[in-house]
């Protein structure tokens, strides 16, 4: 299963969004609910009556392509049925680095 680069620059708009709520914050092991409510007010997430059911399932997404790396704060402990449980803490050390166009003269 492979994700879309929208898909790659939603992930890491949700990990810096992620990351700025847990350092204003100073909380540790927060569960995916307690996030799904900021990043739908910044309108990361799509807003669902389940509590972040969308962000779950893509995050999940995420874990089959083997890309939740883009997510440095989230880990994700296998339960049975295929769910998970979702866990965030802050990763500043291991966030992915912006990349830095060349720029060309000509």
């Amino acid at each position: 299963m492979s994700i879309t680069p929208a898909e790659i620059q939603q992930a890491l708009r949700i990990s810096k969004a992620i990351e700025l709520h847990l350092e204003n914050t100073r909380s540790v092991n927060v569960r995916s609910e307690e996030l799904y409510g900021v990043l739908a007010d910044l309108k990361l997430v799509e807003r669902d009556l389940q509590q972040g059911l969308h962000f779950r399932n893509f995050l999940k997404k995420l874990v089959k392509a083997n890309m939740l790396n883009l997510i440095p704060q989230c880990h994700a402990m296998p339960r049975s049925g295929g769910k998970y449980d979702w866990t965030f803490n802050r990763a500043a050390d291991r966030m992915p680095a912006r990349k830095s166009a060349a720029v060309v003269e000509g």
